[in-house]
């Protein structure tokens, strides 16, 4: 088998055992996809640009925001739950 040949069958080997991510931020947790996020206790100042607009619950306690203002989760146009237990600004 030429060397080639083998690299491709083995990216394709990996990539069917794979997970397809859609989620990219490497601190929140997805925990039900593209509308429940959890981003509790990891010292974050705002919220990531990487949740989806479709995020409808998010866990966002024991973080740092600066300043809540209205337009501080406007983006999130679907929000039904916010969690800011032990908010801390």
């Amino acid at each position: 088998m030429a060397p080639c040949a083998g690299c491709f069958l083995l990216a394709v080997l990996f990539s069917a055992n794979c997970k397809v991510i859609t989620f990219l931020d490497p601190m929140c947790t997805e925990k039900e996809a593209s509308r429940t996020y959890n981003c509790e206790n990891l010292g974050l100042k705002e919220i990531p640009d990487t949740l989806p607009n479709t995020t409808e619950f998010l866990e966002f306690g024991f973080n740092f925001l600066p300043t809540v203002q209205n337009t501080t989760f406007s983006r999130l146009i679907n929000l039904i739950f916010l969690d800011l237990t032990r908010y801390v600004s």
